[in-house]
């Protein structure tokens, strides 16, 4: 790692040193090419995947239609109120 840092920063290396930084990057890609292999998943799990995102979106959806019919509700509810407010306020005449 330190052979990468002083490269990265324009510092000359020996060829020994760049041959060890050579093998060290190697090691690395190697590294992280089984990690990326292993991450990968087959297929058909891609698909399930796929499919619960697609409920989710839906539930989400019906969810948000949901919440936007109560608020319609509530807004009405709450003007209904305010007018038997109003009417309960106003005196009676005799």
């Amino acid at each position: 790692m330190q052979l990468h840092d002083l490269d990265t920063i324009g510092e000359q290396l020996t060829a020994r040193e760049k041959e060890q930084l050579e093998a060290w990057y190697a090691q690395k890609d190697a590294a992280e090419k089984s990690m990326l292999e292993a991450a990968q998943l087959p297929l058909p799990n891609l698909v399930a995947l796929q499919n619960q995102v697609d409920i989710a979106i839906e539930q989400l959806t019906v969810g948000v239609q949901r919440l936007h019919q109560i608020t319609q509700e509530n807004k009405s509810l709450r003007e209904e109120i305010s007018e038997i407010k109003q009417q309960l306020i106003v005196p009676r005449s005799a």
